[in-house]
């Protein structure tokens, strides 16, 4: 029996090693077989995406999408090649194509996201070695397709390349808006003195300080250098100069307050005629021209303000945004309008030493005098709107509404960028 039983079991257990291996060779050739199929097909549709590349910090965040194109659109606003913004970015680029992509002879469009979180954080990616070691990640759409390729790379290179890519957008500002920057420096010189003269001198010296800071920098604007290039200080500086300017706008506020509530309660300076009455409310008309020329002085001010942040940080990160109040001045210049003619109706109506003929060219007089700096307040604020509509525009070109940037860039037969562009 014993005998009988040994000899069974010593038949079964090789038989079941012999199943057990068999099985064990079939799984592993199906393994292979499935890794062989994945990795073709990767192969494939890393081939079929071109010129195509993802960049991925080692945070997981995608800052750079890239795909080839034909040409750069004539849309698109090129770099000037001096420029020290493009030398950086063209370096950087550079090293991060190299080994990926070829480049030579081509155009690459390249999209920029510095705020998009993607990647490994959200499991978008997978991750894979090269024979070389290096890591790669592989973007996967929704049917689990690999859709393209992405390097990996330091966060603090991410930043560069991001950084890069906004000193792009700041050389194409300060290309687009130099001349704008130019008429609102020169008006602001014009001007200035002749304002001064009626402030108090801590503001003079503000104001002096201010115009001193934003030349400066437009003339750092001019020779197309990179933002980072201005000494913090001065970068520091402009926000001091937003702060400074709702102190002057609101003391002009008050002061055109003040002169149409003085003009408002003005009586009757005549006991027979009208001429007194006529040249009072004519001197307090006039009081408003020296109002109108700080307040065109604060939004010249302002205008290049707006190019220089604009210039210093595309962003929008790192300053206030500078606010003319422009309902409240469009407000108190027709208040000042309205009581110069209710004023002008009720005193100039009739006198018993004035003919009715003098009493109708002193109205219009008044009317007209009152008219023409209505007008001439409505005008310097619509130059203004104009100039801040015209920068607006140019940076909604420039950075999309979800922040990303877009530049595209000619190699040349080396592989060497020959021009760029923001798209």
């Amino acid at each position: 029996m014993n005998t009988t039983l040994l000899i069974i079991i010593s038949i079964l257990v090789p038989t079941l090693l012999v199943l057990i291996i068999a099985r064990n060779r079939k799984s592993r050739r199906n393994t292979v077989d499935s890794i062989t199929s994945d990795t073709s097909d990767t192969s494939e549709a890393i081939d079929e995406f071109g010129c195509d590349l993802a960049i991925v910090d080692d945070n997981g965040i995608k800052v750079l999408e890239s795909r080839e194109i034909e040409k750069i659109p004539d849309r698109a606003h090129l770099i000037e090649s001096s420029s020290s913004a493009i030398n950086r970015v063209t370096h950087l680029t550079s090293d991060l194509f190299k080994g990926s992509v070829s480049v030579p002879n081509k155009t690459v469009e390249v999209l920029f996201k510095p705020d998009i979180q993607q990647g490994l954080s959200d499991g978008t990616y997978k991750l894979m070695r090269t024979k070389s070691g290096e890591i790669l990640a592989d973007a996967v759409d929704s049917s689990n397709k690999i859709v393209g390729k992405a390097r990996l790379i330091q966060g603090g290179k991410a930043k560069q390349l991001a950084s890069g890519a906004f000193q792009l957008v700041s050389i194409a500002v300060a290309q687009s808006h130099l001349a704008d920057i130019e008429r609102s420096l020169s008006a602001i010189k014009d001007s200035i003195s002749e304002v001064l003269e009626r402030q108090e001198n801590e503001d003079k010296a503000r104001i002096t300080g201010a115009f001193d800071y934003l030349r400066e920098i437009s003339e750092h604007m001019k020779e197309l250098r990179c933002p980072d290039e201005l000494p913090q200080q001065k970068r520091n500086a402009i926000e001091v100069i937003i702060k400074d300017s709702y102190s002057w706008r609101n003391k002009l506020e008050e002061d055109m307050a003040s002169l149409t509530k003085n003009i408002s309660i003005l009586k009757d300076q005549d006991n027979f005629g009208t001429g007194d009455t006529f040249e009072h409310l004519k001197s307090l008309i006039e009081r408003i021209r020296p109002l109108l020329k700080r307040r065109e002085l604060f939004l010249n001010l302002a205008s290049v303000i707006n190019f220089v942040t604009a210039y210093l940080d595309p962003a929008k990160r790192e300053y206030s945004s500078i606010d003319i109040n422009e309902s409240r001045w469009s407000n108190l210049i027709e208040q000042f309008k309205d009581a110069v003619l209710e004023r002008e109706s009720k005193l100039m109506c009739k006198a018993f030493w004035n003919s009715n003929e003098t009493l109708e060219l002193r109205r219009d007089k008044l009317r007209s005098l009152s008219f023409d700096y209505h007008r001439t307040g409505n005008e310097q604020q619509h130059e203004y709107l104009t100039l801040r509509s015209s920068l607006v525009e140019s940076m909604s070109r420039f950075i999309e509404p979800s922040g990303n940037v877009r530049i595209a860039m000619s190699f040349d037969g080396k592989g060497v960028v020959s021009s760029a562009a923001v798209l």
